[in-house]
């Protein structure tokens, strides 16, 4: 999928952007509280289709602690009203004002029992972090959760600090590799084996000669967007 033209050009690229771009903190979900946590997989759910609904919905809870508290021992209908009701406060793209057939909000009611099964989302993140591979973790979230698939999983684990050989490949990454030259399959996003395979190309041939990991690769491309597609 990457010809050596296509290695050199994101290679370039990441020596041009990585003194401007942090790396993920390492194991940062454990200074987050149970809210930050929850809010990070609600979020994660927002994303799809539109980044900015992310930040939106981040808006649209300031207190995210007193927020996810409120939300611990409702009914299942007053949960889906109250998930429902702030996804479409914060404007978050295909959430329905119909909350019986939102799948967004759907999906967020789920992930919120799923989570609350183990104890809390700080719990939830704990059960992970125990998982001695990165692979098994990305898949737990992925198969465990619902509306967080390949992608969404990398990229809730890699802003966590919970992984840091992967990425996740969004719009903006992928306008990058295709702008680069690289041979995308159309169906990546589905694949999983097609997906880590492009992963671990990109791993071996871009970030170790860069000595950088694929968790950095995907923020200094994410966060350069705008300089290098112009």
């Amino acid at each position: 999928m990457l010809s050596a033209n296509v290695v050199k050009r994101l290679i370039a690229l990441v020596k041009k952007h990585e003194a401007s771009v942090s790396a993920p903190i390492p194991d940062v979900w454990r200074t987050k509280s149970d809210g930050e946590l929850w809010a990070r997989v609600l979020g994660q759910i927002a994303v799809v289709g539109s980044a900015a609904s992310g930040q939106a919905l981040s808006r649209a809870i300031p207190n995210k602690d007193e927020w996810y508290k409120k939300l611990v021992g409702l009914s299942d209908r007053r949960l889906t009203t109250a998930i429902n009701r702030k996804l479409l406060e914060a404007g978050v793209r295909y959430a329905s004002d119909d909350k019986e057939e939102c799948r967004k909000t759907a999906a967020a009611v789920y992930n919120f029992q799923i989570i609350n099964s183990y104890g809390g989302p700080f719990r939830f993140f704990e059960n992970v972090a125990s998982i001695p591979l990165e692979v098994w973790r990305v898949a737990v979230v992925r198969d465990e959760l619902a509306y967080i698939k390949n992608k969404g999983a990398r990229d809730l684990l890699i802003g966590l600090g919970l992984i840091t050989q992967a990425i996740a490949f969004d719009t903006r990454i992928m306008n990058i590799l295709n702008h680069c030259g690289a041979d995308i399959p159309e169906d990546l996003a589905s694949n999983k084996i097609k997906y880590k395979a492009l992963e671990n190309e990109l791993l071996e041939k871009v970030c170790k000669p860069c000595g950088i990991s694929g968790a950095h690769f995907d923020r200094i491309m994410f966060q350069s967007y705008a300089q290098i597609i112009v």
